[in-house]
């Protein structure tokens, strides 16, 4: 059994974890998160996209942090520990700071995230990180989930979403429509990054 599955409420040992979805919602709809679920939801942005490549491949560029730069536009960069140099070194509470582009004209962007999910062999594989800034929803909570779903024929389906919470997620939505487009700019520069 996972050390993670140590973490997850008794049902996700029954086969189902909650807070998990297949598809983007309909018309950017509150999506739940594992670890959140929908109690305090503000927002949340989805992409979505089929790929050309098995689950295991998608899964290990998502979390090989250290080469992001040279294929992610909206996370240019991301600080990890100095232990951790590629995906297989990447362990559940890990700290990182992501730099990301195009939220804010002309300027750059941080935030401080954790590693709260890794389910490689999970029936659909995810991965999970989150930030918590505040005091729970007095401040700023998010968490964000790629899943991946084996379409059969090489193709995987991925589909990332980040839900915010809290009372700082009303100011971080006014960036909604921008986190959106870069969302779906990461999406494309995975499948790009994947397909070669």
């Amino acid at each position: 059994m996972h050390l993670l599955h140590f973490l997850l409420p008794p049902l996700a040992t029954a086969g189902i974890i909650p807070g998990l979805s297949l598809n983007c919602a309909p018309n950017g709809a509150i999506m739940p998160t594992p670890k959140y679920g929908t109690e305090g939801a503000v927002f949340t942005v989805c992409a979505q996209t089929s790929i050309r490549g098995t689950e295991s491949t998608i899964y290990d560029v998502l979390l090989d942090f250290p080469r992001y730069h040279e294929w992610n536009t909206f996370v240019y960069d991301v600080d990890v520990p100095s232990n951790v140099t590629s995906a297989k070194d990447v362990y559940i509470g890990m700290p990182m700071t992501l730099h990301t582009y195009g939220l804010i004209p002309v300027l750059n962007s941080t935030s401080q995230e954790s590693i709260s999910y890794l389910e490689p062999v999970y029936q659909t594989p995810f991965v999970g990180w989150l930030t918590d800034v505040g005091l729970g929803l007095a401040g700023l909570q998010a968490e964000h989930i790629s899943l991946l779903r084996n379409l059969g024929g090489g193709m995987t389906e991925y589909v990332s979403w980040e839900t915010y919470y809290g009372a700082g997620a009303v100011i971080v939505a006014v960036l909604k429509d921008r986190l959106q487009t870069q969302f779906e700019n990461q999406g494309r520069d995975l499948k790009l990054r994947v397909e070669g």
